[in-house]
């Protein structure tokens, strides 16, 4: 297989390529590993989130009062919809701590949706890490291949005229040479787009699933405190 790669026309054009095109080649190259990583890790990380969301928004659908759901969210702390419950329980507990009566006002319930909504945004933000990574990659990664292919074209015009002609033999491998950081740019560019786009979506859903099981969780405060 590598020797393949090492006998291929594309390599050939790379080794026989300028110090400029091999650097930006280089850096293209850290790019795409980076992605990868990036990409390996998000959907990772994601694909584990949405599933202990998914499960905790579908046992809170059977939960009626408050204790049942300290019990519910007791048992896997470690889950990130768990968590932000127990950080929504915290608020609730210090608020009750500060009022002189057992019973939630609707002012009340306007500030704990204020501070799950601050749960909810540190969340985000947390899941979106990395992301602009992804989108800068996507962003300037064909703009250094072009940036490439206007260096080598430059190079390969001046080769032509020191050769004093124009035949197709001389001007085809400088042409392709130039070429390659193009065809590199978009290689990194491409999978990078669509995985920041797909990776954007899979953090909109997530938003939309805790909204609904902060929806849940202020119901069952109405129905256990409202009075």
């Amino acid at each position: 297989m590598l020797n393949f790669i090492f006998k291929s026309p594309a390599w050939i054009l790379i080794m026989q390529s300028d110090w400029m095109t091999k650097i930006i080649l280089l850096g293209l190259l850290a790019m795409s590993i980076i992605c990868i990583a990036i990409v390996v890790f998000k959907y990772k990380e994601l694909k584990k989130q949405q599933i202990e969301l998914d499960f905790l928004f579908k046992n809170l659908k059977s939960v009626n009062n408050i204790d049942k759901l300290a019990t519910i969210i007791q048992t896997n702390k470690h889950f990130i919809g768990n968590q932000f419950l127990i950080n929504n329980l915290e608020d609730l507990k210090q608020l009750m701590s500060e009022k002189t009566d057992s019973n939630l006002t609707t002012q009340n319930f306007e500030q704990l949706e204020m501070l799950a909504n601050h749960h909810i945004d540190k969340i985000l933000t947390d899941s979106e890490q990395y992301l602009p990574i992804l989108g800068t990659s996507f962003a300037i990664s064909p703009l250094i291949g072009l940036f490439g292919t206007v260096w080598g074209l430059i190079h390969a015009f001046v080769n032509i005229s020191s050769e004093k002609s124009a035949d197709l033999a001389i001007v085809a491998p400088g042409i392709a040479e130039a070429l390659t950081t193009t065809l590199a740019g978009l290689i990194v560019a491409i999978p990078a787009m669509a995985a920041f786009n797909y990776f954007s979506n899979e953090i909109r859903r997530q938003e939309q699933i805790l909204l609904n099981i902060t929806d849940r969780y202020l119901n069952i405060l109405k129905f256990t405190y409202l009075k």
